[in-house]
Parts: structure tokens; sequence; C-alpha cells
């Protein structure tokens, strides 16, 4: 079973990349390699892949939408530490009440 969060090969994959970004994907596996990760160079290009799939995802909202990333980022983060689009919904009329009184 694949690890997820900080200890999965994915993980590592996008932090080598952050660290690296003109780094290819042998260069990658060779890292990898050295720190006792084995990952294949297909596996870091579906990775980068679904990075630049992301990004596009989020550029596209943003234009349609007109609000910038870091409001995007700000709704990402709520919505998963309420866990649901409801309770995220609920949570922003109590912000707008308390907004109201003060």
């Amino acid at each position: 079973m694949a690890v997820r969060g900080k200890g999965s090969k994915a993980y590592a994959v996008r932090e080598y990349l952050e660290a690296n970004p003109q780094a290819g994907n042998a260069e990658i596996q060779n890292a990898l390699a050295a720190k006792g990760i084995k990952v294949t160079t297909k596996y870091i290009s579906n990775v980068k892949h679904l990075l630049k799939t992301k990004r596009q995802v989020v550029k596209k909202v943003v234009k349609e939408r007109g609000v910038g990333i870091p409001e995007v980022k700000a709704a990402l983060a709520l919505l998963k530490v309420s866990g649901s689009v409801e309770a995220a919904r609920a949570a922003l009329d109590a912000a707008q009440e308390i907004k109201a009184l003060i």
C-alpha cells in the first residue's frame, strides 16, 4: 500500500522538483535513489504531469472567477480544515455575523 503525505514517493519527487525545478527525470531518479527511494522515470513523469495539470486548473479558475491565487489557496485550506463545503459555508456565515457585530 502506498504511503500518503510526507513519507510518500510522490512527495519526495515534488519536494525535489521544488528545490530543483529544471531537473530532468533521470537526475531526480538518481538523487532519490541515493536517499533510498526507488522510483522510475515514468513515475516521475506522471507526478510532473499531475503538477502541471493542477496548475492549469488553478489558472483557469482564477481567470474565470476573477480571484487571485491567494484567495483560492485560502479557500482550499478552509475546505481542508472544515472537511466539507457545507461546514465551510457555515464557518463563513459565522465569520460574516461576527464581522457585522464588530
